[in-house]
């Protein structure tokens, strides 16, 4: 998984002038001031293929964050060299727009739109103090491994692959391996190498892990082929999963085409590598080279999902030239309300791309809250199954390290690491997601305490009902062989909460007679319980 912008845009509505004789005078600083870009600054330009009304422009700050302006507001930051006064700079905007624009209008618009979002220095010559967007689903805790310089150089070896004759020769090359692996071949030997030598589970680990990384070169070459200059490459956690990423902001300044290159760059090298891996197979002849191929296909799958941040969120997001979707979840749903105002989040897109977001909206909405709600309802069932896999692993690393095998001891305890991350994946989400809504709340009830008193008496039947659903009652019992796990037994699954009843496993037939059930039984356990105790990574 990646996240491949390191930025979200944030909308700054457009701000209406008035004619300089209705303006009333503001007096802010001297009216010799020369406002100057704040240190880092870099005006992008328009955005190119936008689904807005009024395309707007957009500019990005030394931190990496892209804002966007309305063009008064572009204008004026162009005119911000440190050189210009506010009356030359007034005369300039209403030269350009052919409007009366004043330098109290032009230091009224610093100081209250431009200076707070950190496009322009303060008075004082300091650097602003920066609060960059905390956006929803996005990659924390970042650390840039490859510098700006290393990446760019690596994109240009990679270039070529985005020939058009070489993405027509790549693609041709991907339905001629489908066919054959998948209809002639197969992959079963592959699989039953993997399996009987589990060594090789870290060659796949390691084949898998390199893709990744490949994955993010193809993101950077699409955006330097645009004609963008993409930055680091780094890696950081999705809610608690380790992921790569590659700054590549810079696409902003490409056409519609150019930005949708970035976003399928990523998978195209998927598929490059897997003609790599391709090509190895049919000169070593070593068949666990080709479970590769799945796996990649899966991933492919898995990039392509619109509903977290993946390459097919933003896919989507360029298509219709809507920077941040998410941003437009909230407005989009109180602009149904009809006691509510529209916000221009919503009124400012054009009137396709804003049927379009409104159905992405009520797409997204519903699958979140069904997973979040399968997610929180599944837990005791998913820690359950992790701990009880987590006791056979701890068996199995005994017993290889005991028997002189430390390689497939480390490879153990590698997976007993790989068993703890799940339960920690649901416990980050549901408090990464309780403090966003929590805070949000809090900070707009202040100074109304039937409000808070409300939210705290709300917080605390939802503690109580989680408490219900998660309190031991034989429910934290390990997912059976048997259970498929369908959409109909969520269903049950739920109405087993309801009751509080622990989820029903596979359903066998009961025994006629009690003499029968004596025989059956009872002694098919003992024998269980004797080759648990003997052999303890059968338990599972």
């Amino acid at each position: 998984m990646t996240d491949d912008s390191t930025t979200t845009v944030s909308d700054e509505p457009e701000t209406e002038v008035l004619p300089v004789a209705d303006q009333a005078p503001v007096s802010q600083g001297p009216a010799t001031e020369k406002p100057r870009l704040a240190h880092g600054i870099d005006l992008i330009g328009k955005y190119e293929g936008s689904g807005f009304k009024e395309p707007p422009y957009i500019a990005r700050r030394a931190d990496g964050q892209v804002i966007q302006l309305a063009p008064l507001l572009y204008l004026m930051a162009e005119l911000a060299d440190g050189q210009h006064t506010n009356e030359e700079i007034a005369a300039a905007v209403s030269e350009a727009i052919k409007r009366g624009v004043s330098a109290d209008n032009v230091r009224q618009l610093v100081d209250e739109r431009l200076r707070p979002l950190g496009v322009i220095a303060p008075a004082d010559g300091s650097e602003p103090e920066l609060q960059k967007a905390d956006p929803l689903l996005a990659l924390k805790l970042r650390a840039a491994l490859v510098p700006e310089r290393v990446v760019n150089a690596v994109t240009r070896i990679f270039k070529p692959l985005f020939f058009p004759p070489v993405i027509v020769l790549v693609l041709a090359g991907l339905v001629a391996m489908d066919v054959w692996l998948f209809f002639h071949h197969g992959i079963a030997q592959s699989l039953r190498e993997v399996l009987y030598s589990p060594a090789l589970l870290m060659m796949m680990l390691g084949l898998v892990i390199l893709s990744a990384a490949f994955h993010e070169c193809g993101h950077a070459t699409a955006c330097s082929y645009g004609g963008a200059r993409p930055g680091v490459m780094g890696a950081g956690l999705y809610i608690v999963w380790p992921a790569f990423y590659t700054d590549v902001t810079d696409a902003y300044r490409l056409g519609k085409g150019g930005r949708l290159r970035t976003d399928l760059g990523g998978v195209y090298f998927n598929v490059v590598f897997m003609l790599a891996v391709v090509g190895a197979y049919f000169a070593t002849g070593y068949e666990p080279l080709l479970l590769v191929i799945p796996f990649m296909h899966l991933e492919i799958i898995h990039q392509f999902l619109p509903f977290i941040r993946l390459d097919g969120y933003y896919i989507v997001s360029d298509l219709t030239g809507v920077p941040d979707m998410f941003a437009r979840i909230k407005p989009t749903l109180a602009s149904l309300l009809p006691w509510k105002e529209t916000s221009d989040r919503v009124t400012e897109l054009k009137s396709w791309v804003r049927v379009v977001v409104t159905a992405y909206v009520f797409t997204v909405v519903p699958l979140l809250l069904f997973m979040f709600g399968m997610m929180l309802i599944s837990a005791p069932r998913i820690m359950g199954t992790a701990y009880d896999s987590f006791i056979a692993q701890y068996h199995k690393v005994g017993h290889a390290f005991s028997g002189g095998s430390a390689l497939t001891g480390a490879i153990g305890i590698v997976q007993m690491i790989i068993l703890v991350l799940p339960a920690l994946a649901i416990v980050a989400t549901f408090w990464l997601f309780f403090r966003r809504i929590a805070g949000g709340i809090w900070s707009r009830t202040e100074g109304n305490d039937a409000a808070r008193a409300a939210f705290v008496v709300a917080t605390a039947a939802a503690a109580a009902a989680l408490a219900y659903i998660w309190w031991p009652n034989g429910n934290y019992r390990a997912v059976q062989p048997g259970e498929r796990g369908t959409l109909a037994g969520a269903v049950h699954e739920l109405g087993g909460v309801v009751r509080h009843r622990p989820p029903p496993g596979p359903t066998t037939r009961t025994p006629t007679s009690t003499t029968t059930t004596t025989n059956q039984t009872t002694t098919p356990r003992r024998r269980l319980r004797r080759r648990r105790s003997q052999h303890p990574e059968e338990a599972r």
